[in-house]
């Protein structure tokens, strides 16, 4: 089996976001105001900050092939995501920079669906645990060198979870090459946990 070496570098922009958080206190005294009167109320707000945060690796190495008979054509170590918030999380990817220059006459799919000098990667969330997908349903497709707004991850607060890289590759792609793949992932509170 002729095996590509490949590495994917996870970037993550960590950011830290606050929320604000209002509640409300029992009322234990009243003012009675006449009419025509005039009477205050004091009023007392809380800010309570919210910091996330997420474990996850900064270097992800994989192997592609058209060797493999399964429709992921990639073999990929399992992503461990972990949230150390107390809130729910969603992990987003917001670029996904791609450096194909040392791949001849190869191009990028953003769709998964590939033509014979193409090349697709994505991320798939883990559905049997500690096992690799073998099909691309449900993968999240890197867009290559542009903005995107795509969610891979929501976890719910302390809690863990995992993804893996999974991909395809037209039958012209030369077989001994690399390439970079670069995502940029941006962590934001969600109000939705994980279902």
């Amino acid at each position: 089996m002729k095996k590509r070496n490949i590495f994917l570098q996870l970037a993550l922009s960590a950011t830290l976001l606050f929320s604000t958080v209002a509640y409300a206190a029992e009322i234990t005294s009243t003012k009675d105001i006449p009419v025509g009167g005039s009477g205050q109320m004091e009023m007392v707000g809380t800010i309570e900050p919210t910091i996330l945060s997420v474990t996850m690796p900064s270097f992800v190495p994989f192997n592609i092939s058209n060797s493999l008979s399964t429709q992921n054509k990639v073999i990929s170590p399992r992503i461990n995501v972990k949230n150390n918030s107390n809130v729910p999380i969603q992990v987003d990817v917001a670029y996904t920079r791609v450096d194909l220059s040392k791949m001849k006459n190869t191009t990028w799919s953003n769709t998964g669906a590939v033509n014979a000098n193409q090349i697709a990667i994505g991320l798939k969330q883990e559905e049997v645990e500690n096992e690799m997908p073998t099909d691309l349903a449900h993968a999240r497709w890197l867009h290559a060198n542009e903005d995107q707004d795509m969610n891979v991850l929501i976890l719910d607060a302390n809690q863990e979870g995992a993804m893996y890289v999974v991909g395809t590759l037209g039958q012209d792609v030369s077989e001994s090459a690399t390439f970079n793949v670069t995502p940029t992932f941006v962590v934001r509170r969600t109000s939705t946990p994980e279902q």
